[in-house]
């Protein structure tokens, strides 16, 4: 067997390998989703970790045992879950319970806006045009973003209890890598440290971004006086994940919904303008001081990153996509075969 044909070969098994492994995620996505989420939640709480593990005890001046400081973290953790929870189990049971009188109002000015383009000599035929523009699809749509938010708190406890055991390895993993691997500058070695610092460095970053984006979000829409303003404001937190359009997807129902409850349109462009200013000044001006270019990803391949994930993994897919993509780029440039991909998937 020649050379050429041998490296067409390991080719068409890679190809292959690759498909097989991504097939195997998709038929797995109900176990691995919640496994991915713990392990970006222990990433996330490792830091509060350590810092415990590292605090004197007032009366024995030791150091704090690791079962106390991940006490800690379970509790904190425990209880912003159990926040969230509530907040968001309730917001989604009042606008369920509030659908059919938001479908009635919906059709209602969707009525009234096929009057007032007839007064203004645009006939529209508003019976096909009512069947393409469903008012029960549209808010059932938003109802069903809502729900799936409240699907991935449902794994709260399995969320959390992989998260302490992987806590739990991270003290003792260090050492592991190093029996495993004696020689300190192994790729194994920097190559995970690489994976678990630039995963750390985006995580922390764009989630107090995120944070930031929710918490004004929320403030703006109650003080304009629309429906559920944290809830709208936990979307725009959870959706600022999604890089390029998520803002946008989360921006949606919170408008739609201050137009129905709303006699003028003052609400409804305020909402907008309150969604567009800041995306613009966190998305354009904050983020990008303290994000930097570190991550390394082109904008194509962050968008079809954001495709990819969605279909393989679902929601938490979508939220996730930039992290996954950084460590799959991150494994294929330490491989000198596949490093031509990690160059392609870069920004330069």
């Amino acid at each position: 067997m020649s050379a050429e044909t041998s490296r067409v070969t390991s080719a068409l098994v890679a190809i292959a390998a690759t498909f097989l492994i991504i097939a195997g995620l998709k038929a797995a996505s109900v176990f691995i989703v919640p496994v991915i989420l713990s392990l970006f939640v222990a990433i996330i709480l490792g830091p509060l970790y350590f810092f415990f593990a590292r605090v004197k005890l007032p009366i024995i001046k030791k150091d704090m045992p690791d079962w106390l400081a991940i006490i800690l973290v379970v509790v904190i953790m425990s209880l912003f879950f159990f926040v969230i929870g509530t907040l968001v189990g309730n917001s989604v049971e009042q606008f369920s319970n509030n659908l059919p009188r938001y479908e009635m109002m919906l059709r209602a000015k969707f009525e009234g806006l096929v009057v007032w383009l007839a007064g203004h000599g645009v006939e529209v035929p508003q019976t096909p045009l009512a069947e393409r523009f469903s008012p029960g699809v549209m808010m059932n749509l938003s109802a069903s973003i809502l729900n799936g938010l409240g699907g991935v708190l449902s794994n709260t406890f399995l969320i959390i209890l992989t998260s302490i055991f992987l806590l739990m390895e991270a003290s003792i993993f260090g050492d592991k890598m190093r029996r495993a691997f004696p020689d300190v500058e192994s790729k194994a070695h920097l190559g995970l440290g690489e994976v678990i610092s630039k995963i750390k460095r985006y995580a922390s970053i764009k989630s107090v971004v995120s944070l930031l984006t929710g918490a004004i979000i929320s403030l703006w829409l109650w003080l304009i006086g629309v429906e559920y303003p944290f809830l709208w404001g936990l979307i725009a937190f959870m959706f600022n994940f999604i890089p390029n359009i998520g803002s946008i997807i989360a921006a949606i129902p919170a408008v739609l919904l201050a137009w129905l409850t709303s006699d003028t349109l003052s609400t409804p462009l305020l909402a907008a303008a309150g969604y567009l200013a800041v995306n613009f000044v966190v998305g354009n001006i904050i983020e990008p001081k303290f994000m930097g270019k570190g991550l390394g990803l082109s904008t194509l391949v962050v968008f079809l990153s954001l495709l990819f994930w969605g279909w393989v993994l679902g929601p938490v897919g979508m939220l996730l996509s930039v992290p996954l993509t950084i460590i799959v780029k991150i494994f294929l440039d330490a491989n000198k075969e596949t490093q031509w991909i990690g160059i392609m998937l870069g920004d330069k």
